[in-house]
């Protein structure tokens, strides 16, 4: 790398270290322990990282980091990703119209792409600077298994992170495995970090899950033997056993690696028919979907969810643009599409997602999913991951070699969303490419809302169309452009 490239990134990664902490500040002015007066305006890492609450302080900071607009609080959330799956109708005259016709270059949109850039690395940083100091901390300090958690906690979101980046913004495997991936950081430090190819940083993000795999068994399985009694339903808004487990298979899926998908899906598959099973995660119960009062719907499914974000402010953007108010901005699919999606005139009107994820505001339907509700339990969760997933990915690993397996796993979600195998079933005789069908048309009806996960569907096959949309897609509709200072002098290139 240049001489020019080497000090950009020297002066942006020491500028950086006073920026994450006073980002720090911010996220724990109620910690009167993270604050030093000597001298009043900076924070002394060892201090705050001498006691175990610093650990927790500083996983409670990245959390909320990425609860923000910045990131999945609605550009890597509902807004900009899930925009470039294509089943929202967007309204011409709105802010999302550049992301709808993937033109990453407009004013709005590269504003966007470079927030998501860094806001993702910046929660990274942080990971890395807890790693940094609990690799080198007295384990003896922590209470339980606290030590190996928050190491768990730690690792896992650094690979989560950087998946999600190479899902933006490099090639997927399936078209380049040798392109340029994201730099993987795994240091807080002033050095350059380089780039690797795609197929290599997939296997360092592998790496970092697997350890953070091996920490976070100590919770799940002192959860599950030790202390039965634990609060599941707390670690969902927290990188989990089971989260890290899913995105394992997530990321040996896009990797093509079936084999390895199906091992880590198909554990997850094999909880749900476990005791143990029902102190984590349930499918979301029929008697719920009866409920006629919407502040007594669970519409996100929310006992499904493996790993989800509180996003404390979610009324104003829920109901903003999951309703009228948004206007031009509002983020829902028109009627015709909703009915396309769900099937209707193939007699599956009754699916749960459909009958109960929509609902009339004004003149129009919108999508309910998200809706801040009165009074219900259900407000200000959003989903990361969930149950239904590791359904879908075994199933696709299946459908050559086991095709009658692959059909029981997609009907095992349908008859949770009110599509019974008694009225509704799918065909015996499916061949691989009709299941494969049968897969996309479940990431349409489960993912709508969901941090563009049918968009990564239709990268990670290099899909030849993108439903709903004109453009015939490649490299220039699945790969974001890295941003233009990081291009210019930082020297990174996709």
């Amino acid at each position: 790398m240049n001489t020019k490239a080497i000090i950009y990134n020297k002066v942006m990664n020491a500028g950086m270290a006073s920026c994450l902490l006073l980002l720090a500040t911010c996220f724990f002015t109620s910690c009167n322990d993270w604050l030093d007066v000597n001298p009043k305006s900076q924070i002394k890492e060892e201090d705050h990282f001498s006691r175990e609450g610093g650990y927790k302080d500083q996983l409670t900071g990245i959390y909320t980091a990425m609860t923000t607009k910045s990131m999945y609080g609605l550009n890597m959330g509902i807004g900009f990703t899930e925009v470039l799956s294509h089943t929202y109708n967007i309204d011409p005259n709105g802010n999302w119209r550049y992301a709808n016709d993937f033109n990453y270059t407009e004013a709005m949109s590269e504003n966007t792409i470079s927030t998501i850039w860094s806001s993702t690395y910046s929660a990274i940083a942080n990971c890395n600077i807890l790693l940094r100091n609990i690799e080198n901390a007295d384990p003896n300090m922590f209470t339980d298994y606290n030590y190996h958690v928050f190491h768990g906690e730690a690792l896992g979101l650094r690979a989560f992170l950087h998946f999600d980046l190479m899902r933006l913004f490099a090639c997927a495997p399936s078209m380049n495995g040798t392109a340029p991936g994201v730099p993987y950081v795994t240091e807080y430090s002033t050095e350059v970090v380089g780039q690797k190819s795609v197929n290599e940083t997939m296997q360092l993000i592998v790496n970092d899950l697997m350890k953070a795999r091996e920490e976070l068994a100590y919770d799940t399985l002192t959860a599950t033997g030790e202390y039965p009694n634990k609060d599941f339903d707390f670690k969902r808004n927290n990188f989990n056993y089971f989260a890290c487990t899913l995105t394992l298979a997530k990321a040996y899926l896009w990797m093509g690696d079936t084999q390895n998908a199906l091992r880590y899906a198909k554990e997850l598959v094999d909880w749900t028919e476990s005791d143990i099973w029902d102190h984590c995660f349930t499918w979301v119960h029929y008697t719920n979907m009866q409920q006629t009062a919407r502040n007594q719907l669970d519409t996100s499914f929310s006992t499904e969810h493996i790993f989800q974000l509180r996003i404390n402010d979610w009324e104003d953007i829920g109901n903003y643009y999951f309703m009228s108010e948004g206007g031009a901005n509002a983020l829902t699919p028109a009627e015709a599409t909703v009915e396309d999606i769900y099937e209707i005139s193939m007699g599956l009107g009754g699916d749960w997602r459909y009958t109960k994820g929509f609902e009339q505001d004004g003149e129009k339907r919108y999508s309910a999913k998200f809706w801040y509700v009165a009074g219900s339990s259900y407000n200000n969760i959003y989903p990361l991951l969930r149950m239904s997933e590791p359904f879908y990915i075994a199933a696709e690993c299946y459908k050559n070699t086991n095709p009658k397996e692959a059909i029981r796993l997609l009907q095992v979600v349908r008859e949770n969303r009110g599509l019974s195998a008694d009225n509704f079933p799918l065909s015996e005789n499916l061949t691989a490419e009709q299941i494969q069908n049968e897969i996309y048309k479940e990431y349409r009806k489960e993912f709508i809302g969901e941090h563009g996960e049918l968009f990564f569907y239709y990268k990670r096959l290099n899909a030849a169309e993108i439903k709903g949309s004109a453009l015939r897609p490649g490299k220039g509709v699945y790969v974001l452009p890295i941003p233009s200072n990081d291009q210019e002098f930082g020297g990174y290139s996709n």
